[in-house]
C-alpha cells in the first residue's frame, strides 16, 4: 500500500497558493503567520479507500486550505496497518509481545516539527488485532500526556465502523468511541454514529470494497468534520 507522507525530505513551494503540502525543516518553528500541522495515524489519514489514494482526507484538507490566510504546512506521518502501540513515545513502556514505538512515525517524531495541531488517527486496527480498551486508552493518555506537556493543541479521532463479521467486535469499536469521547470532549473528532449502521458496519454509501476503509464520500465527510471543528479553525487563524 502507498503511503503519501507530505514533505518529509523536500519543501514544496506554490507561488499561486497559501496552503501547502511543504513542512519547514525539523526543529524550526513555524512563524507566526504559518502553522505546521501533523497528523499520525493508520491508513485512512494515508489515504487508503479513497481512489486515487490522493482523494484521502489529508491531502483534500491541504487543498481545501489552499487559500487560507496563514500558510498551513500539512505533515503526514500516517502508515496503513498502525497502531496506537506504534504512536505512543520512544521511552513508554510497553508490555512484552506488543508492537514496538515507529520513531520515525510516532508522537515524539510528530512534536519534532513544532507543529501548532496535532491530529492523532487510529480508527479500527487496535480493535482488529484483539487490543484491549484500556490498552488502547492508556495509548492515547501518553500520546495526549506529551502533547500537553508540549502545551500543543490536538484533535483525537475517534472510531470508524468495520465490517467485522463478529457482532462483538463491530460493538467494540462503538463502546470505544464512547469511551474516547467522555474523555477527550471538545478535542474529539466523532464520526462513527454518521458512518455507522445500526448493526455496526460503515454504511454502503460510505464504504469502500473491502469493508474496511471509507470510500471518497467517506473521506470527504472527515475534511467536513476537521474544517468545522472549533480547535482546528483557531489554529488556522
Amino acid at each position: 500500500m502507498r503511503n503519501y507522507i507530505f514533505g518529509l525530505s523536500i519543501v514544496f513551494w506554490f507561488s499561486c497558493t497559501k496552503s501547502t503540502e511543504a513542512v519547514n525543516n525539523p526543529g524550526e518553528s513555524a512563524g507566526s503567520k504559518s502553522a505546521n500541522i501533523v497528523i499520525i495515524g493508520s491508513s485512512s489519514a494515508a489515504g487508503i479507500g479513497a481512489n486515487p489514494t490522493d482523494s484521502g482526507w489529508v491531502n483534500r484538507l491541504r487543498l481545501a486550505t489552499l487559500d487560507n490566510k496563514k500558510t498551513l504546512y500539512f505533515i503526514n506521518l500516517a502508515v496503513a496497518g498502525y497502531t496506537t502501540y506504534q504512536g505512543v513515545p520512544e521511552n513508554y513502556s510497553v508490555q512484552e509481545g506488543m508492537p514496538l514505538t515507529d520513531t520515525t512515525k510516532n508522537i515524539t517524531k510528530a512534536l519534532s516539527y513544532y507543529p501548532s495541531l496535532v491530529m492523532i488517527t487510529y480508527p479500527t486496527n487496535d480493535v482488529a488485532n484483539g487490543y484491549s480498551d484500556n490498552e488502547i486508552m492508556s495509548n492515547y493518555k501518553e500520546m495526549v500526556r506529551l502533547l500537553d506537556s508540549a502545551k500543543v493543541k490536538y484533535i483525537l479521532f475517534g472510531t470508524q465502523p468495520r465490517n467485522f463479521d463478529d457482532a462483538a467486535i463491530r460493538s467494540r469499536l462503538k463502546t470505544l468511541n464512547e469511551k474516547m469521547m467522555s474523555n477527550y470532549g471538545d478535542k474529539f473528532n466523532n464520526l462513527y454514529d454518521t458512518l455507522s449502521t445500526p448493526e455496526g458496519y460503515i454504511k454502503p454509501e460510505f464504504a469502500a470494497a473491502d469493508g474496511i476503509h471509507l470510500n471518497n464520500r467517506g473521506h470527504y465527510l472527515i475534511v467536513q468534520s476537521v474544517l468545522s471543528d472549533s480547535i482546528f479553525k483557531t489554529t488556522i487563524q
